[in-house]
């Protein structure tokens, strides 16, 4: 393909690569910067290798408990090398396929480290120059680490080594209790380890609606992860064959012990290099600036991903890669960030889209809430997986769905509806009269939709209402009528 190319993009993470392919079939030529493996941190480190680490936790778990019950005699031992290997093959082939699809579409695959000399110039460190009409920033982030005396002890790990351990650790702490904190605490609490987690605020899963994170923090000592909330880091040290991680929880100084300690407390965005440095775009918010359709102050030059601080998700990341190409390609549309949707791959697992009640409060929104308790779903019975909800918060003047917040089996898979629902301006109303097959866990968003109508049909829903500030009276809270009785309050 000849020089100079419409879009160089310098990082092949979800967002670089969605932008290269979606450039591709609008006929652009594309060249794809990439210094380590195609996929970024969430195919090699991330989304994937996590998720099938998590499955195959979720399958000892369903073991232990046919053995509970007598379904099984015995639950299989675990070979963690085998399980290790079975994550690296799962994301060696989605890595392979990656280049593969690249290559048939016809994006150039550049192997090395770009940096912008200057608009419209890209250099790479082999001493190539690609010169191009547009340029992606797509250098994603780079995990946090506390700063703190001991964080660079072996043993001290982040989610890169951990997920290449030869060996599982009978204790580990998590330093973070946020997505990927939670979840590893997941996968290795089944995998038989003691763990606890550490967190600096007063609640795990922080942006996750308060009632169900707390309602997920009830289930966790019943699974061998101790959480201690509120604390200040100190140091960590080396006692033996044992981590020490010494911290303070208001006046009195704790130990916590194990053979591996991760630090899971969240990511920055990472540009160093890339010469963005020198364009003289604002970075003073720890992130890049960039307007609706992604582009920096800089004329031709965009940044997408998790290097905008911003959502630091990988469909997030795809969304905004699209949107790039087919903004440089003429075909412009603007992203509503607000309606980009979130999954904790717990069990049960969480999901969750639009406003939580505590920013639907914070925007001073007259609003209802219908939650339906998943106790009264057949399919999450029969699932063994009862301990969830379903919410969904109604806007009281418009009468549109701005929130919807679940936890149960496999609620993640729910999100495009609600997703489309709320962007759509749909109402409890819509979704009640769409038709959810039996027996479905999607029943259950039926019913908590039902209750914010005339209640519920198979069980009841707690509903309620919160005024604005300058309105009265107060909230009131009561549980709604499976009888239909017309009330909406």
């Amino acid at each position: 393909m000849k020089e100079p190319y419409d879009i160089v993009i310098i990082g092949a993470g979800p967002g670089g690569y969605s932008a290269a392919l979606r450039a591709r079939q609008l006929g652009l030529s594309v060249a794809l910067v990439e210094k380590d493996e195609l996929g970024g941190v969430c195919l090699n480190r991330g989304c994937i290798p996590t998720k099938a680490l998590l499955s195959d936790a979720e399958g000892i778990r369903w073991m232990r408990s046919a053995a509970r019950e007598g379904i099984l005699d015995a639950v299989p031992q675990i070979d963690f090398s085998r399980l290790m290997n079975r994550k690296t093959i799962v994301v060696k082939k989605l890595v392979d396929n990656l280049g593969k699809h690249l290559a048939a579409t016809g994006v150039t695959v550049v192997k090395g480290t770009g940096k912008i000399v200057e608009p419209g110039t890209v250099s790479i460190n082999n001493g190539d120059l690609l010169r191009t009409k547009n340029i992606v920033v797509a250098t994603g982030s780079r995990a946090s680490r506390p700063k703190i005396p001991g964080a660079d002890l072996p043993g001290v790990v982040g989610t890169r080594e951990i997920l290449a351990l030869g060996s599982r650790p009978n204790r580990i702490i998590i330093i973070g209790g946020g997505v990927i904190g939670v979840e590893f605490a997941q996968i290795f609490s089944t995998l038989g380890a003691a763990v606890i987690i550490l967190e600096a605020l007063g609640t795990i899963l922080s942006e996750v609606d308060s009632e169900i994170a707390r309602r997920y923090a009830s289930l966790l000592p019943g699974r061998g992860i101790t959480v201690d909330l509120g604390v200040s880091l100190q140091r960590i040290e080396r006692q033996g064959e044992l981590l020490r991680v010494v911290y303070e929880k208001g006046p009195r100084e704790k130990i916590a012990e194990a053979e591996t300690v991760l630090t899971a407390t969240g990511r920055r965005p990472y540009w160093e290099g890339s010469g963005i440095e020198s364009l003289g775009i604002d970075t003073s918010a720890g992130r890049l600036a960039v307007d609706q359709y992604f582009q920096t102050s800089t004329s031709g030059v965009y940044a997408v991903g998790d290097v905008l601080g911003t959502k630091m998700l990988a469909h997030a990341a795809f969304l905004h890669g699209e949107t790039v190409a087919e903004h440089i390609a003429g075909r412009g549309r603007p992203v509503d960030e607000t309606l980009i949707p979130a999954s904790v791959f717990t069990v049960p697992q969480i999901a969750w889209v639009g406003l939580t009640e505590q920013e639907a409060i914070a925007r001073d929104c007259a609003f209802r809430t219908s939650t339906f308790s998943l106790s009264a779903s057949g399919k999450a019975l029969a699932m063994g997986e009862p301990r969830g909800l379903m919410k969904l918060i109604e806007d009281n003047e418009t009468k549109r769905l701005i929130g919807a917040h679940f936890m149960g089996p496999d609620v993640s898979e729910l999100l495009g509806e609600v997703t489309l629902a709320i962007g759509k301006g749909m109402s409890a109303a819509d979704l009640a009269a769409t038709i959810h097959p039996h027996p479905t866990v999607s029943e259950a968003l039926r019913e908590a939709a039902l209750g914010l109508l005339d209640g519920p049909i198979h069980a009841t829903a707690k509903t309620k209402v919160v005024p604005a500030i300058d309105e009265t009276p107060a909230m009131t809270v009561r549980k709604a009528s499976n009888r239909g009785t017309g009330d909406r309050t």
